[in-house]
């Protein structure tokens, strides 16, 4: 009994508090944690800001085409240009399945895994 316990036990598991994301800004219509991410990702305000309106669009692009939010592959997209704009997928590739399949939906399993991401890159930035 004790086997099938161990088993299925979710041991190796952080127990803790759930990822509460703390950005320093709040940008209407984007989730905070890819504010965080961004902030993170493009430390200069310009970037930022261009980075932001990305997002925006993004997330009107996804919902208008396949009518839900997509947080984790935008999260993986920003992971994906690890900090350059020029590296961004263009609108193009957004909906590109062969890019979405080879670059970025395996990127994060689960959004417990990119959630990860945005902390470790926040400790990253921060010390």
């Amino acid at each position: 009994m004790s086997f099938l316990k161990n088993l299925f036990s979710k041991k190796g598991e952080p127990e803790g508090e759930p990822f509460i994301p703390s950005p320093t800004q709040n940008i209407p219509g984007l989730e905070p944690i890819i504010v965080q991410a961004i902030e993170n990702l493009y430390p200069d305000t310009e970037q930022q800001k261009k980075v932001f309106k990305y997002a925006l669009d993004y997330i009107l692009a996804y919902k208008e085409k396949i009518k839900r939010d997509d947080t984790k592959g935008l999260l993986a997209m920003l992971a994906y240009s690890n900090g350059r704009i020029e590296s961004l997928p263009s609108p193009s590739l957004w909906f590109d399945g062969r890019f979405r399949i080879e670059e970025i939906d395996n990127m994060f399993r689960k959004m417990k895994d990119a959630e990860e991401w945005v902390k470790s890159i926040t400790k990253s930035q921060v010390g």
